[in-house]
């Protein structure tokens, strides 16, 4: 019977690759479910099976629970504001009379170009209470009178990291955009201006079409990446003040590296996997649905 089996050559150039990737990223999937079901910290001896008792005891956490809604917030903002942003931008490039677009492109893709971590530390200073840009920027105009705490107030904390995210990853946006607008075909375009199509109308029945494709698949991204994000607010407000500003990985990370309590993160590690997992079906099964997706 094996012996029947005609193995494709291919297989053996992608097989190193696959083991690799079942070690890098199978493995550890596995092994982190593994520990959720078992109690295991730095201060036990060997893991200790204990069922669900894990995941019962996150649900009953008012931090971790605060730390899902915190995620939603920041998912739901940061994805919004940086698909618009860059759709915007996108189209304003697109347009004929816009000159110098290489040297405005490449201006706009200096945050998402910058290391993460300077990106944050610019915008830790410009948050700075006493010193920051911004508050002395907003007090020149009127728009406060005293200066704001930005990362330090736990009603603007959230938010604050919200802005740097969106800062950082609406030029990704504009570049993929702006690269869809530009395989539109100008016939179509000619046709419907010639049947008395207007701008607006042109835009949604001709351009609209051909860029959703490109719109889905960088929306799908942004939730994932927005998801499993922790530089931005690992480094702008460390989950704080008093949990503010605590997002799910951030929770995870303080459970498995400060608390020791490998078994609960790793709990919580499962729970966010389950929640991209389950938004990302639940994303293409709506398109695919509609016949947006193919």
């Amino acid at each position: 019977m094996l012996n029947r089996i005609k193995l494709s050559p291919g297989v053996y150039y992608v097989a190193p690759a696959i083991l690799v990737i079942a070690f890098v990223m199978v493995y550890p999937l596995i092994y982190t479910i593994y520990l959720s079901f078992h109690k295991s910290d730095l201060y036990s001896v060997g893991n200790t099976f204990v069922g669900l008792a894990q995941y019962v005891k996150l649900f009953q956490d008012n931090y971790f629970i605060n730390s899902i809604k915190a995620t939603f917030y920041w998912t739901a903002g940061s994805v919004v504001f940086q698909f618009l942003l860059g759709f915007a931008a996108a189209l304003l490039l697109s347009q004929p009379f816009v000159r110098f677009k290489g040297l405005i492109r490449m201006l706009i893709m200096i945050p998402w170009v910058l290391p993460s971590i300077i990106g944050v530390n610019i915008w830790k200073w410009s948050y700075h209470p006493d010193f920051g840009l911004i508050n002395y920027y907003l007090k020149s105009l009127g728009l406060i009178g005293s200066n704001l705490s930005w990362v330090s107030n736990p009603d603007t904390a959230l938010l604050s990291a919200v802005i740097v995210n969106i800062w950082k990853m609406f030029p990704l946006v504009m570049l993929m955009i702006e690269a869809a607008l530009q395989s539109v075909p100008v016939h179509l375009k000619d046709a419907a201006r010639v049947d008395g199509a207007g701008s607006l109308r042109t835009f949604m029945t001709v351009t609209v079409p051909h860029v959703s494709p490109a719109c889905y698949t960088i929306v799908l991204l942004l939730i994932i990446w927005t998801l499993n994000a922790f530089t931005f607010i690992f480094a702008l407000t460390g989950g704080g003040p008093a949990h503010a500003s605590e997002i799910m990985s951030m929770f995870i990370y303080n459970y498995a590296f400060k608390s020791y309590k490998f078994g609960l993160a790793s709990a919580a590690s499962v729970i966010l996997f389950l929640i991209t997992a389950g938004l990302t079906i639940l994303y293409v099964s709506v398109l695919m649905r509609r016949g947006e997706w193919k």
